[in-house]
């Protein structure tokens, strides 16, 4: 994972707006190893939360129901990477947030200050601001 940390290092300063039918979904800002992901629209994190834990699969209830070891799977996976990347974060000093509409809904790197959250997450490295949003925003 040293690549994310040196990603997140160079990145010095500046701002990406991401927009999907002129509308802006997401605002990404960075300032002194300092990232933060402003999520503007739900609807379009749930969709593109929705396409990766499918697949881009359109299945049944059914189908997906038979699906459920693998997604757990993967589940199981993806939450290892993210402390994997939390924590090479916090060891290089760089910070990312996730904010829905301005409002903090997760830090994960240097400036996180887990506690009950990381009976949740395993690691210090990931702290939950709002659960409420998280669970808005489909997470």
């Amino acid at each position: 994972m040293q690549i994310v940390t040196m990603m997140g290092q160079m990145l010095e300063s500046g701002k990406v707006t991401l927009s999907n039918k002129n509308k802006e979904v997401i605002e990404i800002i960075a300032v002194d190893k300092k990232i933060d992901v402003n999520a503007k629209n739900k609807e379009f994190i749930k969709d593109v939360i929705s396409s990766v834990r499918d697949g881009g699969k359109n299945i049944s209830v059914t189908e997906r129901a038979k699906e459920i070891p693998e997604m757990l799977k993967t589940a199981k996976n993806t939450r290892e990477m993210l402390i994997d990347i939390a924590e090479e974060f916090k060891a290089a000093g760089i910070t990312i947030t996730l904010s829905y509409e301005g409002n903090l809904v997760a830090t994960m790197g240097a400036q996180a200050r887990a506690r009950l959250s990381r009976l949740v997450t395993g690691t210090k490295a990931i702290e939950i601001n709002s659960l409420p949003k998280l669970i808005e925003l489909g997470i």
